[in-house]
């Protein structure tokens, strides 16, 4: 059994810009645009019998990744997260994967699907394409969108009845389909297709440290 790399912060992992929700969901939607797919191109899978394990106690998830990559954090007043990324490549954008848990951001407890539609009706634009895949053996979405910079895939999962647990994944913006590393990592998170994403409740803090 694989330790806990949770603490562990890779030197030189990319820094992401640090954003509240709010401002990360507004922000992102005004430039996207309408693109058209490739076609669809059969792509053996890869093998991750070789991978390592990831696992994370306080945020209730475990994932597989490749054992070249590194774990990273974002420290500082960013929401509960975690970097997976590879090397550095020579041609292409270098592969990482960003794991976060918004905590308290559907505090009326409405399934991942009404939370996402909920989230959706406070825009003035939409994501190119949505989809209802299944992570970590519970009901997800699928949130596709393109901007000028880049093409922002995002998973959603309901962690218990107010957390939603997000994975990030960036492309180019010429990119219409997720690199064969992000399909076979995507489904190991939360252990074994048969063992879902673990709800760990929130720690409260003393209710003198409150804000």
């Amino acid at each position: 059994m694989a330790g806990d790399e949770g603490a562990a912060v890779a030197r030189g992992a990319p820094r992401w810009k640090r954003l509240s929700w709010c401002q990360w969901f507004g922000s992102v939607l005004t430039f996207i645009v309408a693109v058209t797919a490739a076609p669809a191109q059969s792509v053996p899978p890869i093998d991750t019998s070789g991978w390592k394990t990831y696992r994370n106690e306080s945020m209730g998830f475990e994932t597989k990744y490749p054992s070249t990559w590194s774990v990273g954090a974002l420290k500082g007043t960013a929401p509960e997260n975690v970097m997976l990324g590879g090397p550095p490549r020579v041609e292409g954008s270098n592969l990482r994967v960003q794991f976060w848990v918004q905590r308290q951001m559907n505090p009326n407890g409405l399934s991942i699907q009404q939370w996402y539609a909920d989230q959706l009706s406070r825009q003035t634009s939409r994501p190119l394409a949505t989809a209802y895949p299944v992570i970590g053996g519970r009901a997800a979405v699928r949130m596709e969108m393109v901007g000028s910079l880049s093409r922002m895939f995002s998973f959603f999962v309901a962690l218990n009845k107010t957390d939603v647990f997000q994975i990030t994944i960036d492309l180019p913006p010429a990119q219409t389909r997720l690199d064969p590393t992000y399909e076979a990592l995507l489904p190991t998170v939360g252990g074994r297709a048969s063992v879902p994403i673990r709800a760990v409740p929130r720690r409260r803090r003393p209710r003198e440290l409150r804000s």
